[in-house]
């Protein structure tokens, strides 16, 4: 599977691709370095998106602001861009409260055999769904916000590059997005 990574720059046209390479970039203090060398009034933006499996985005604000999303953090941890999203990695999501949490489902009252609920649990037991990790709100000034985001990784998990594309749509970043590829 490939990556497919793209920092833009916003200026007075909008954004524009920027002809440098985060490979060289070890770690965020670089990749936010390599932005800030754009030289351009507005933001700038980072894309890592891995074919199938996640994205991450850093957001450079021209108040120098730096907002990060990723939206599988074991995935990042295991890519070559982990050192990235080092700071982010084990943070896991920052929305939820400590209250919120699944119903395991009614309480058994002890009489079922210890086998029998084992297996019962087996059956039943749903796929573990990604954890993201960083801002979820990185673009909610750019009406998207944290819950829409989020519904859109939930739904599209295998398809990052359509919750990228979202994404720059509202926030004005597509076109350049899809030039630079």
């Amino acid at each position: 599977m490939a990556y497919f990574t793209e920092i833009l720059a916003e200026g007075a046209d909008g954004y524009r691709p920027l002809d440098l390479d985060m490979r060289d970039a070890a770690t965020l203090d670089d990749l936010i370095d390599m932005m800030r060398s754009a030289g351009e009034d507005g933001e700038a933006i980072a894309v890592i998106e891995h074919e199938d499996e996640w994205f991450g985005l850093v957001r450079l604000l021209a108040d120098d602001e730096v907002r990060v999303f990723i939206s599988d953090i074991a995935a990042a941890e295991e890519s070559p861009y982990a050192d990235i999203f080092a700071d982010y990695l084990d943070s896991g999501p920052s929305t939820l409260d400590d209250s919120e949490h699944f119903d395991a489902g009614p309480e058994h009252d002890g009489d079922d055999d210890d086998a029998e609920d084992e297996a019962e649990v087996g059956m039943f037991e749903p796929e573990a769904d990604a954890v993201w990790g960083g801002d979820a709100d990185i673009y909610a000034d750019r009406d998207v916000t944290a819950d829409e985001l989020m519904e859109q990784v939930s739904r599209y998990q295998s398809d990052p590059a359509r919750v990228v594309a979202h994404i720059g749509e509202k926030a004005g970043f597509a076109d350049a997005l899809g030039s630079a590829g």
